[in-house]
C-alpha cells in the first residue's frame, strides 16, 4: 500500500486542521510507535473482546534450541501491533489519581487483522485520536461537544456525513447483549461518508465514551470520585482524505481551504 505525494499533502493539511479545532489548544499530536507492549493490550482487555483483530509480532529464534530449525522457529514477542493509538496513552497515567482532566492528542500507525477487500478498510492505517481522562460528567460532555464540532468541521470541508449511533462491529454472536447495551447507552457515534462512487457510507471518524472501563483497568482514579472516565474522538486519516477526494475530485484548486 502506498500513497502519492498529493495524497500526503492533503493528509498533512488535515492533520493541521484537526489540531486547530481541538479546544485543548494542542501544540500538535504526539506520534506513537506502531507496536505496544502486549501487557498494555491485555490490561485493556482488548484481546478478550477482539481476538480476531489483534496482530501479534513474532521473531525468529536463533538461540540454538532444538525446535529452532534451519531458519529458526517463530516465537511470539512481548509486543503487538497497535490496534488503536489511545492504548499508548492510558499507561502514562496508570496506577495514579488525577485531580483534573487530562487531555491527549495522539497519532500513529495502527493495524487490525480484517479479512476484507473493501476500499477504505485498510489493515494498516493512520489514526488521530483526541482523548480525555476526567470525571464522569466532564468526559461525557467533552465527547458530546466533539460530535457537534465534527458536524461543523465536515460541513466546512464540504463532506456530507451522517452521524449514526453504533456499536463496535467486532463482537461475535455471544456478545449480543454487550452490543445492544452499547447502543442503548449511546456510547459510540460514527461519522459516515462515501469514499468511492458505489459506497453508501463508510465510518471515517467516531466519538466514543468508555465510561470508567479503562479507568478501572489501568487503575486511574479521579479526585474522590473513584475510577476516572474517558472518551476519545478518533479520525481515520486515510479514510477522511478518501472522503475528501470523493467529494471534491483530484484537483486541489477546486477544494475548500484546509488551512
Amino acid at each position: 500500500m502506498s500513497f502519492t505525494p498529493q495524497f500526503e499533502t492533503v493528509l498533512n493539511r488535515l492533520q493541521a486542521l484537526l489540531g486547530e479545532v481541538d479546544p485543548s489548544a494542542s501544540p500538535g499530536p504526539t506520534w506513537y510507535a506502531p507496536v505496544v507492549p502486549r501487557a498494555h493490550i491485555d490490561r485493556a482487555e482488548y484481546a478478550e473482546n477482539f481476538p480476531q483483530l489483534l496482530g501479534t509480532v513474532h521473531a525468529l529464534r536463533t538461540d540454538g534450541a532444538p525446535d529452532a530449525g534451519e531458519q529458526g522457529a517463530r516465537a511470539e514477542t512481548d509486543v503487538v501491533l497497535a490496534p488503536a493509538v489511545c492504548y499508548s496513552v492510558y499507561p502514562q497515567i496508570a496506577d495514579s489519581t488525577i485531580g483534573e482532566a487530562r487531555f491527549f492528542d495522539a497519532v500513529g500507525h495502527c493495524y487490525r487483522h480484517e479479512a476484507t477487500s473493501e476500499y477504505g478498510r485498510f489493515r494498516s492505517f493512520r489514526m488521530r485520536e483526541f482523548v480525555v481522562v476526567a470525571g464522569q460528567d466532564e468526559a461525557w460532555d467533552w465527547r458530546d461537544a466533539w460530535i457537534t464540532r465534527c458536524e461543523e468541521l465536515f460541513a466546512r470541508l464540504g463532506v456530507a456525513v451522517s452521524v449514526q449511533a453504533a456499536s463496535d462491529p467486532f463482537f461475535g454472536p455471544g456478545d449480543r447483549f454487550m452490543r445492544s447495551s452499547q447502543l442503548q447507552q449511546s456510547l459510540k457515534y460514527e461519522f459516515h461518508a462515501p469514499v468511492h462512487g458505489r459506497d453508501p457510507g463508510t465510518a471515517i471518524a467516531s466519538a466514543n465514551s468508555h465510561k470508567d472501563h479503562l479507568g478501572e483497568r489501568f487503575a486511574i482514579g479521579f479526585a474522590d470520585e473513584g475510577p476516572a472516565h474517558s472518551s476519545c474522538m478518533a479520525f481515520g486519516l486515510e479514510r477522511t482524505v478518501s472522503a475528501l477526494i470523493h467529494a471534491h475530485g483530484d484537483d486541489l484548486a477546486n477544494w475548500p481551504e484546509l488551512g
